[in-house]
């Protein structure tokens, strides 16, 4: 396209007539340097290591089966750009802690991909289903794991308290079916599915076993996460460090509550604002205020002695309830 509006040009003649003349040849190295019009545009293809493991059991992937699952959910990760940057900002910040949980249950640290698979790393996410927190543990099987669910606290929604009830209840799963990949199988679709279809098709490796598709799906997914995560510059993922989120500094204090108390007082009695105080330190809070009983809170840090002083001095806002407004007379009829 260039080089035919250039020899246009060459042949055109100027405003002025024709004694003005046409414009000078264009010199054929001129033409040769020219760009062309359109840049081709290539994405570079991105692989995986022929031999991986997942909580240190090997993959099968020399069966062609295991690797296309695993071509399928590899690529997703590596091109979902913006959800993969999001993961590594949100990693930096939740996996320090993850990790120290995991060691010092004497669990694989692989396990902290499937916080990242379950909820993107969001304290606050839920599900259709009903599933909350970064777990996104059923309210049942919350309970049984010692997790509180109630109208006025949701500890699914709480990172260490949910993070140490999946881990038991993982630990638990392993016990059960005997392998990690089942483990996490049964983590997604429950372990009362994953035994029967062991019963029922006579095989004993996730990778051979029929299983609903987002089961299926669900360990390569992890898998994915795990090697795009563990070698992000490799799949041109390359964030600068001071763009990554770093983990949240906090004190923690105990309170008894005698009556109910309102959460923007608790805020302010640590020098913070309501929404800080509940959505980044205290998710588990569900309402506006909490009852009488005994609490655990993460406050900011340094305001421990401020927080401990408004306790003592009385100066948390009990929660006033409004009266209800008086019915509407009837009208009367003229």
């Amino acid at each position: 396209m260039i080089v035919f509006i250039l020899m246009l040009l060459s042949l055109w003649v100027w405003p002025g007539g024709p004694e003005a003349g046409p414009l000078p040849a264009v010199p054929p190295e001129a033409l040769a340097a020219a760009p062309a019009a359109a840049t081709e545009v290539r994405f570079p293809y991105y692989t995986y290591p022929d031999n991986l493991t997942l909580c240190g059991e090997p993959v099968p992937l020399k069966e062609h089966v295991v690797r296309e699952a695993m071509d399928r959910e590899f690529v997703l990760v590596v091109w979902s750009r913006a959800q993969t940057t999001m993961w590594l900002k949100r990693a930096h910040r939740y996996f320090p802690e993850l990790e120290k949980k995991l060691q010092a249950k004497n669990l694989p640290l692989d396990l902290k991909y499937v916080a990242l698979i379950e909820s993107d790393l969001r304290h606050r996410a839920h599900s259709s289903a009903g599933a909350m927190g970064p777990w996104q543990f059923m309210g049942p099987t919350a309970q049984h794991f010692r997790l509180r669910v109630g109208p006025a606290v949701d500890e699914r929604f709480d990172f260490g308290q949910a993070t140490d009830a999946a881990l038991d209840y993982l630990k638990s799963l392993h016990q059960q079916l005997g392998s990690w990949a089942l483990a996490l199988a049964a983590y997604n679709c429950g372990e009362g599915r994953v035994q029967k279809e062991l019963g029922l098709q006579q095989v004993n490796s996730y990778y051979h076993l029929a299983l609903p598709e987002e089961t299926e799906r669900y360990v390569f997914r992890v898998l994915a996460a795990k090697v795009v995560l563990e070698s992000p510059k490799t799949y041109g993922f390359d964030i600068p460090a001071d763009a990554l989120y770093e983990p949240l500094e906090y004190d923690e204090a105990d309170a008894i509550l005698t009556q109910e108390i309102t959460v923007r007082s608790l805020a302010a009695a640590c020098g913070t604002y309501y929404k800080y105080f509940k959505e980044e330190l205290n998710p588990w809070i569900k309402g506006t205020s909490l009852p009488p009983g005994s609490y655990h809170f993460k406050i900011p840090k340094g305001s421990a002695a401020r927080f401990a002083e408004a306790q003592r001095f009385g100066r948390l806002e009990p929660k006033i309830e409004t009266p209800a407004p008086p019915p509407a007379k009837p009208k009367s009829k003229p």
